[in-house]
């Protein structure tokens, strides 16, 4: 039979699980992740852009503007006129070749192709290639954070790399509210942060490099021009602090910044009236509470009894 040290640890345990529910239920309401913020996009003005362009990478160096063209024998790297969407200079990649992204490193740029594993590395002057370079898998975006190239590979995965020997040294998984973001695409670096375009959509997201958690999700969509294709090509012109996005095969540039989209208000909950119906159900759980702890005090009371009935747990007479 149970001591009263034993009654008593019964009688504490059972207040503490009736008085603990609450607290645990309470837990479910702390947040689980970071949630990021939802923009539209807002475009200020737009220029041509060639339409025939396959736009894999696109880039700003010194106010001019840059653009790596894909399509198998329709691969180029070349430089563009902002204002009317004419090509300044242009060379055309080996037809067995897919360009992709590029970005520049100091002078030189550095663009990836799609399947063949290389990445080559370019004057900026005379587009003669200087080195190349070869990697495993597939070649997306790419860009330069200023220590790192950044690669995309058309997965969740962020690739960082050596800046002069392309050597991969570490990884970065991307997640958009808790979930893995696949199709990363075409990249840039703007104030900290990694702009991306997600593949076969019109959306783009901001993504912290330290914790490859989304922060900002962009609705890009209507902008796209008649006879275009997906929306690809991120471009910031540092010299005067714009933002231009544009497309696969669009005709059109834009340049763009972002708003958080207008929200009607909730209507305004109205007061609780509280019911026969409701006010019985609280009375029931709460006379069900006390019915729960008064059978388990008299419980405890008998086996008590019981116990000093018996002469204690330990009677001095050895019992019989």
């Amino acid at each position: 039979m149970l001591g009263a040290r034993g009654s008593l640890a019964v009688l504490f345990s059972a207040i503490f699980l009736l008085s603990s529910v609450p607290i645990i239920g309470a837990q479910g309401d702390e947040p689980a992740y970071v949630r990021a913020e939802s923009y539209l996009i807002v475009e200020h003005e737009n220029v041509s852009h060639d339409s025939t362009a396959y736009t894999q990478g696109l880039e700003f160096y010194q106010g001019r503007l840059f653009e790596s063209t894909g399509k198998y024998g329709n691969s180029t790297l070349r430089e563009v006129n902002l204002s009317t969407g004419e090509i300044i200079r242009s060379i055309d990649l080996n037809a067995n070749v897919f360009g992709e992204g590029m970005t520049f490193v100091g002078d030189e740029i550095i663009q990836i192709t799609w399947k063949e594993g290389v990445a080559y590395r370019y004057d900026m002057e005379t587009f003669e290639v200087v080195a190349n370079y070869s990697y495993d898998g597939e070649g997306w975006g790419l860009a330069y954070d200023g220590t790192h190239l950044i690669m995309s590979n058309g997965t969740n995965v962020l690739q960082f790399r050596n800046a002069s020997t392309f050597e991969l040294e570490s990884t970065l998984n991307v997640t958009l509210n808790n979930v893995s973001l696949n199709r990363i695409n075409e990249l840039e670096v703007v104030g900290g942060l990694l702009m991306a375009n997600i593949y076969q959509t019109e959306e783009i997201v901001s993504i912290d490099l330290v914790s490859g958690v989304v922060v900002e999700h962009i609705d890009a969509s209507g902008l796209k021009p008649d006879g275009g294709e997906v929306l690809n090509g991120i471009a910031f012109d540092s010299t005067t602090q714009s933002l231009w996005i544009t497309g696969k095969y669009w005709s059109r540039m834009y340049n763009v910044t972002f708003t958080v989209p207008e929200i009607p208000p909730l209507p305004e909950p109205e007061p609780e009236i509280e019911t026969s119906e409701t006010s019985t159900v609280d009375s029931f759980k709460g006379a069900y509470s006390e019915f729960i702890l008064a059978i388990m005090l008299t419980t405890i009371v008998i086996l008590m009894a019981m116990n000093l009935k018996d002469g204690g747990r330990n009677p001095r007479d050895g019992g019989p």
